[in-house]
């Protein structure tokens, strides 16, 4: 049997990978990662048998990642850090790998369909977890982490109820549209804890909410703003959630702002030491940084006092100082541009009103998470992003890229 056969042999099956992918996406289990990789393995045979769609995918959103990654390789390579344990190297492997997987869903007649469909189902079975794992092992004052890294269960169970809440048409009976998965969502990530998160699908669920309750009438519309008022007062004012509240956002005003010391605030120590180093040392490499071997090499030699809180990291929790540390602001540029392709490959589509919020919602939300942690060098935040961009390619520009016969419909 040949490559090509085996490919087409999959038609079937690729449809539930994909969906399966985002289900896993939501409980933060290392198969979508594994899935990701599948599709990209597949999607290289798939651009490279094609001249056409060689160009067209360097004409797409995929073309700014390119040249990203061709930056940040000639970097290594004049630094001479081509050592396979250096962890930035395998990231830019990973990313290019993952930069196929919109050819490897050749496949997916509806990609988007079956990325929303796995992201529904995975959102309602996070919600389960969430709640067994807080009710059953008595761990309701502990943060609900998935068994991984709490703030990444609570970015990636963010984004797979975003996702969720795009419409697609038939859905499936027990699976409508509408923006109540963000309603969902919200349990596992207030579990969380997360600060980064944990106000944002709130405030998504109201845009979205409101923008549903254009197409009701006035009466039923003001009665279903007066509910959903108090319904958000009844939830933060909930003894769990308003604890929660206060330990993760009001301790910090009263230890920063008012001087209270007998809070812990360790975590923002580290954070201000790691932000106040990382400053000194992208003044003195401002074009290209020290690269992501060297960055804590060189933070600890400026830190001073604050050296206690940088002995020991990974990343300075904040994606615009990593990256202009990694590789200069002509990297940071290159980043902010891949985010800017992607907004204007979606803008410049007719209608799709919902589908291009939820896009927003998605990346800025990675953008927000961004702030004060960095998902750019995590394999299940790399691989997401890049599965709903893969994803978004499909959609729009398939029919320049794969086959002009493909449905236009979600």
């Amino acid at each position: 049997m040949t490559f090509k056969r085996i490919l087409l042999a999959r038609r079937r099956i690729d449809p539930w990978i994909l969906a399966f992918a985002m289900f896993s996406v939501a409980l933060y289990l290392p198969t979508a990662v594994a899935m990701c990789a599948v599709f990209g393995a597949t999607g290289i045979y798939v651009a490279l048998s094609n001249r056409r769609r060689l160009r067209a995918y360097l004409d797409s959103p995929l073309g700014v990642i390119f040249l990203y990654i061709f930056w940040v390789v000639l970097l290594l390579g004049v630094r001479g850090e081509w050592q396979w344990q250096n962890r930035q190297l395998g990231f830019m492997g990973l990313l290019l790998g993952f930069s196929f997987i919109a050819s490897g869903l050749c496949l997916v007649r509806q990609p988007l369909r079956w990325l929303v469909l796995g992201g529904r189902i995975g959102t309602w079975v996070a919600l389960v977890a969430a709640l067994f794992a807080s009710l059953s092992f008595q761990t309701a004052a502990d943060r609900y982490d998935g068994g991984g890294n709490a703030a990444i269960v609570a970015l990636l169970v963010a984004l797979a109820g975003i996702v969720a809440t795009i419409p697609v048409e038939k859905p499936w009976r027990y699976l409508p549209n509408g923006p109540f998965y963000l309603l969902i969502a919200i349990v596992p990530v207030f579990l969380s804890q997360t600060r980064a998160v944990v106000l944002i699908l709130p405030v998504l669920f109201l845009v979205e909410f409101a923008i549903c309750s254009l197409k009701w009438r006035p009466r039923w519309r003001n009665r279903a703003y007066a509910a959903a008022a108090l319904g958000l007062v009844a939830l933060f004012m909930a003894p769990p959630v308003h604890s929660m509240l206060i330990d993760r956002f009001a301790t910090v005003y009263e230890y920063y702002v008012d001087g209270d010391q007998a809070h812990n605030m360790d975590s923002g120590n580290i954070r201000l030491a790691l932000w106040k180093a990382s400053t000194i040392v992208i003044r003195e490499h401002p074009i290209a940084g020290v690269g992501l071997r060297d960055t804590f090499a060189n933070l600890e030699r400026v830190a001073g006092p604050d050296l206690h809180y940088i002995v020991g990291g990974k990343h300075v929790h904040n994606f615009l100082l990593q990256e202009l540390l990694a590789n200069g602001f002509l990297g940071l540029g290159l980043l902010l541009a891949i985010f800017a392709s992607v907004l204007w490959m979606v803008w410049r589509q007719p209608d799709h009103y919902p589908l291009k919020r939820c896009v927003v919602y998605f990346y800025g939300t990675v953008l927000a998470f961004g702030m004060l942690h960095d998902p750019f060098y995590h394999e299940q935040c790399l691989a997401t992003s890049m599965l709903f961009l893969a994803v978004l390619i499909v959609q729009f520009r398939r029919w320049n890229m794969l086959t002009p016969a493909a449905r236009r419909t979600i």
